[in-house]
C-alpha cells in the first residue's frame, strides 16, 4: 500500500534498518494473559487480534514503522507538533477576512481550501477567534486548513446532532456550538471551543500516522489517535483554559450556551427575554404547548403568592438532546404533557443531566405501554464541587438568572 502523505507535520524519524512490520506485531503474553509489544499492552487476546489486522491492512509503509517503533520503544504517542508553525505575520484577522469574497452557488465561502457555509460563518469566525486567541496552535491549525492539497469542509451543526467529528471520508469537520464533554474517568469537562480544536487536530495527524494510531485500539481512549488527540493539543488547551485534563475518552455531552462553559445550561423564553438557566436547576409547571413550528416547549408555572401565572419557553431540541433520552420516548413524554396539561417536573443536575419527570404521563403508560418505550430511573443531582469551572463564569450568573 502506497503512503498517505503527512501534511501538516513533518515525517517522524525513520525506524531502525531491519526493523519490519512482523517485527512490529511480534508479542509476549505474560502471567495476565496480556499481548506486548515492547511498550505497547493489550490486556486480552481480542485486541491484540485487532490491533494486528489493523497493521496488516495499512501495508508496512515506513511512516506506518516510524509511528509503531515510537509507540513501543516509549510506551506513549509519538511526540511530534500536529502542524507546523504558520508563517510569520500570520493573522486570525487575514485568515478569517471574506471582504473580497462571494459564497459559491452551493452557498460556501472558500477560504483557501478550507469551505464554510455562509450561513455558519458568524459562528465558525467567532470560534477560530476564542481558540486562536488563546493558542497559537490553534491559528496554525487553521492555516493549514486554508492551504491544504485537498478542500476541506466545516460544518456548524445542530441541536439534534451532538457528535462532534471529523469524517475523513468526505473530509469535513462536524462541530456543535452547544456541546461540552463530561469525561467518564475523572469527571473534567471540555467545553465547545477546545472540543473544535480537538476535531481539527484529528483532521491535522489524518494520513498513514494517523491510520496507524486508530489502528491500535485502546479501553480507555477507543484508540491511539485519540489518546494522541487529548493527551497532547487538547491537553495543552485545556491548560491554557484553566480546565482539567481528561483521561478516558468517554463520557457524556453536556448542553451548553457559550464557547467557554463547562456548566451544563439551557435557554429559557420568559416575558420575551431570552435567557441561560444552569445547574442546580428546578422548575415545575403545565405544558401548554410543544410547537413543531417553532421547535419551542412552554410550561405555565404557578406564582408564588399571589403573584400571577407566568410561562417559560425552552427549545424543544435542547429538552430532548440534554435528556439523553431516546426520541421516541421523549415525544411520548412532551405529547402526553401537552395533550393532558400535565405538571412536569424539570432539573439540571450538576453532572449535566436533565431530569424530565411526568408522573401522570408515566401511569398512563405504565396502564397502557407503548413497544419500546421504557423510562430511567429518576437521577440523584450530583453535588460534587466541580473545581474547574472558572470563578469568572460563576459570578457571571447574577440574581437576575435562573441557577
Amino acid at each position: 500500500m502506497a503512503e498517505k502523505p503527512e501534511y501538516c507535520h513533518d515525517p517522524l524519524p525513520e525506524a531502525p534498518k531491519g526493523f519490519r512490520l512482523h517485527d512490529a506485531l511480534a508479542a509476549t503474553v505474560d502471567d495476565k494473559k496480556h499481548y506486548h509489544c515492547g511498550k505497547l499492552e493489550f490486556e486480552d487476546r481480542k485486541s491484540y487480534r485487532e490491533f494486528v489486522s489493523n497493521q496488516l491492512a495499512i501495508g508496512g509503509t515506513p511512516q506506518q514503522l516510524a509511528t509503531l517503533y515510537a509507540v513501543e520503544t516509549t510506551g506513549k504517542p509519538p511526540q511530534m507538533d500536529p502542524v507546523k508553525p504558520a508563517p510569520a505575520g500570520t493573522t486570525t484577522e487575514k485568515l478569517l477576512d471574506v471582504s473580497d469574497k462571494k459564497p459559491d452557488h452551493n452557498g460556501y465561502y472558500h477560504l483557501g481550501t478550507l469551505r464554510v457555509k455562509e450561513t455558519e460563518f458568524a459562528q465558525f469566525a467567532e470560534l477560530q477567534k476564542n481558540i486562536c486567541d488563546k493558542n497559537p496552535e490553534a491559528r496554525d491549525t487553521l492555516y493549514h486548513m486554508e492551504h491544504a492539497p485537498e478542500p476541506v469542509t466545516f460544518r456548524v451543526t445542530k441541536d439534534n446532532d451532538r457528535n462532534d467529528r471529523f469524517d475523513p471520508n468526505n473530509n469535513t469537520i462536524y462541530w456543535n456550538p452547544h456541546t461540552a464533554v463530561r469525561d467518564g474517568g475523572n469527571h473534567s469537562r471540555v467545553p465547545p471551543s477546545t472540543a473544535a480544536l480537538h476535531e481539527e487536530t484529528h483532521w491535522a495527524i489524518r494520513g498513514t500516522v494517523g491510520d496507524t494510531l486508530g489502528g491500535i485500539p485502546d479501553k480507555k481512549y477507543t484508540d491511539w489517535n485519540e489518546k494522541a488527540v487529548i493527551d497532547g493539543v487538547e491537553t495543552r488547551d485545556l491548560k491554557l483554559r484553566g480546565l482539567d485534563a481528561r483521561d478516558t475518552h468517554h463520557g457524556h455531552v453536556l448542553p451548553v450556551t457559550e464557547l467557554d462553559s463547562v456548566a451544563p445550561s439551557l435557554t429559557v423564553k420568559q416575558n420575551g427575554t431570552e435567557r441561560e438557566v444552569r445547574a442546580p436547576f428546578k422548575q415545575s409547571g403545565r405544558v401548554i404547548e410543544v410547537n413543531e413550528k417553532t421547535g419551542t416547549t412552554t410550561i405555565a408555572v404557578r406564582g408564588e403568592g399571589n403573584l400571577p401565572e407566568h410561562r417559560m419557553e425552552f427549545k424543544t431540541e435542547q429538552l430532548k438532546w440534554a435528556m439523553g433520552s431516546k426520541e421516541h420516548q421523549t415525544d411520548v413524554l412532551l405529547e402526553g404533557a401537552k395533550s393532558h396539561k400535565d405538571t412536569i417536573s424539570l432539573q439540571i443536575t450538576n453532572d449535566g443531566r436533565v431530569v424530565y419527570e411526568n408522573p401522570a404521563q408515566e401511569q398512563r403508560l405504565h396502564d397502557h405501554p407503548l413497544p419500546g418505550v421504557k423510562f430511567p430511573k429518576p437521577m440523584e443531582p450530583d453535588i460534587t464541587p466541580v473545581a474547574s469551572t472558572p470563578a469568572k463564569e460563576l459570578a457571571s450568573a447574577g440574581a437576575d438568572r435562573w441557577r
